[in-house]
């Protein structure tokens, strides 16, 4: 009988994370598992995977903060519930990000392995982020974390977490060495959400105070959303604003650079897939001077390590970037390389060895 696995992500969306987790699953596939997946009904990179057991873990994400905390720890006493059933089967709970906190739980009340997969550095409120890592550190047999600073968090003291790297998809990495390119003005990428600490203020500016060159943000929130924010500002007319996106190669495709504004001081980015995602396609980049991000970038080599308020030398590298195509080209060429280190074949290469 097939060893099962079953892993559990809160929200299914077009962000990192379960980008990750998909990336994951199709390893344990190719090691036979019998796989099973708790998450959200909806769209998002955890959807359509042939040959596995979808279940519904009950949560909704609302605009109101209330209403979302309510739904989460509605969700997670649905879960314990529904977890019962496996009391007497061989599987491994593999649980992503440090939310689906029941089912760590429950994994060691059932004397599951429990695999956590940690890619968080701190969340808020406060007390619900104290319990969460608390959980982690006291029931996870294994901890696996996305980054080597992400390694060093005080909240998993005590513990030896396992560091594998986060790989891009199958699909965007063969698009990226087909080297299909569609550049020609230099465009100024940046994917994030409607978090105001994900420096998107600091990203207008910048369209603004740089006329001459075309920008395009992509946010992973809905429409309606993305339409609302956006009737509150006046969008300069070289700032394309889009809501989130299914497919992001072609922006990767015609950008020149691509860019990570987070404010450093209200949230410490522990990896930074959308700047590897860009680094496949020899895509400079710009990031904070602190967090997971910064293992991603060398300064200088392949981008630049600048503080989200420093607007000024921003500007000013992407004006030599764009001036100075040769120094533009060659680090592009230095992203390429760096981008190597991240490669799926390493992810899946770790996984296997974790998961056999």
């Amino acid at each position: 009988m097939k060893e099962k696995l079953i892993f559990f992500h809160l929200l299914n969306n077009y962000t990192g994370s379960p980008q990750v987790l998909r990336n994951t699953i199709l390893v344990s596939k190719e090691l036979g598992k019998e796989v099973h997946l708790y998450t959200s009904r909806g769209e998002g990179f955890l959807s359509g995977i042939d040959g596995i057991t979808y279940h519904s873990n009950y949560y909704l994400r609302s605009r109101f903060r209330i209403l979302t905390l309510f739904t989460f720890f509605l969700s997670q006493f649905f879960l314990m519930l529904l977890l019962v059933k496996y009391k007497r089967d061989n599987c491994t709970f593999y649980v992503n990000t440090i939310l689906p906190f029941s089912a760590i739980l429950m994994g060691k009340f059932l004397k599951k392995k429990v695999i956590v997969h940690v890619h968080e550095y701190e969340i808020s409120p406060g007390l619900l982020n104290g319990f969460l890592f608390w959980v982690v550190r006291r029931y996870a047999d294994e901890i696996v974390v996305v980054s080597n600073f992400l390694a060093r968090n005080p909240s998993l003291r005590g513990r030896n977490p396992r560091v594998i790297y986060n790989s891009v998809k199958k699909e965007l990495e063969l698009s990226a060495k087909s080297g299909d390119r569609q550049r020609g003005e230099f465009r100024i990428l940046m994917l994030a959400s409607l978090r105001p600490y994900k420096g998107i203020t600091e990203f207008l500016e910048l369209a603004r105070t740089l006329p001459q060159f075309g920008f395009d943000l992509i946010l992973s929130d809905a429409e309606p959303d993305v339409m609302r924010w956006k009737s509150e500002r006046i969008i300069p007319l070289n700032l394309a604003v889009l809501s989130v996106q299914k497919d992001v190669i072609p922006y990767y495709q015609k950008a020149s650079l691509i860019m990570n504004l987070t404010n450093k001081d209200k949230c410490l980015e522990t990896f930074g897939m959308t700047v590897l995602e860009g680094m496949q396609f020899g895509l400079p980049a710009i990031v904070p001077t602190d967090g997971g991000v910064t293992e991603l970038v060398v300064n200088g080599e392949n981008g630049f390590l600048v503080d989200y308020i420093d607007l000024d030398n921003i500007e000013g590298l992407i004006v030599k970037m764009d001036s100075d195509r040769g120094y533009w080209k060659q680090l592009s060429e230095n992203a390429i390389r760096r981008s190597k280190q991240f490669s799926r074949e390493n992810f899946e290469n770790e996984m296997t060895k974790l998961l056999s």
